[in-house]
């Protein structure tokens, strides 16, 4: 009888899709390798991005947090009390948020006494820090002339007279003493060159330093 033909398909033939299932692991496992590698970057980009906000104090008002702060709404919340218009200036740092009032507004010149206007910015100034927590610095800051006075012999004691007489009326108007501090610093820590007249008087002010929640 003659040898009938073999059917059986050939080894290669029957290892064929091996190939083809090669192939699509190695792709499996280039995709999977692409996967990590990209979100290892975001992660990185994500850390670094988070050691910015590392350098300001707690409950800064830089630190990120996806809704707006309470000290970040200040200045709106000036601009409703109508406040905008006594403030000198509203400037943000790593202290917090400071609002500085010229002497004219809150006293007489050369006095100590909070004038009727003056408790009329502070009442509306208190209506705001009522609102949050935070600690309050009042500083005192005068020129570089000297005082011609007996009860305040130097700027030392005019100063420090006049932060402490603003505290006294934010606690009349309900913010809690253990919230404030009160320092006078003379002439110390000008804004400017006390050079003329006009410079001199952004110098003489009160300034109030908000700070950050835990600094």
């Amino acid at each position: 009888m003659a040898d009938e033909e073999c059917t059986c398909p050939k080894v290669e033939e029957r290892v064929e899709w091996i190939y083809t299932y090669g192939d699509m692991v190695t792709l499996l496992l280039t995709f999977f390798i692409l996967l990590f590698a990209m979100s290892s970057s975001e992660k990185a980009v994500f850390n670094a991005m988070s050691m910015s906000f590392k350098s300001g104090p707690p409950g800064s008002p830089y630190q990120f947090s996806g809704m707006p702060t309470f000290m970040a709404g200040i200045p709106q919340a000036m601009n409703k009390n109508n406040l905008e218009l006594e403030a000198t200036e509203v400037t943000i740092d790593d202290r917090g948020i400071t609002v500085s009032f010229s002497d004219s507004v809150m006293f007489d010149r050369g006095s100590a006494q909070v004038s009727p206007g003056g408790m009329e910015v502070i009442e509306k100034f208190s209506r705001i820090v009522h609102s949050f927590p935070n600690g309050l610095v009042i500083e005192g800051h005068t020129d570089d002339l000297p005082t011609n006075s007996e009860v305040y012999p130097s700027n030392w004691e005019l100063s420090a007279a006049r932060a402490g007489a603003v505290a006294r009326a934010l606690e009349e108007f309900g913010v809690k003493r253990s919230r404030m501090e009160v320092a006078g610093y003379a002439d110390t820590r000008p804004k400017v060159a006390n050079e003329t007249a006009s410079l001199r008087r952004l110098n003489r002010r009160i300034d109030i330093l908000v700070k950050p929640e835990g600094y």
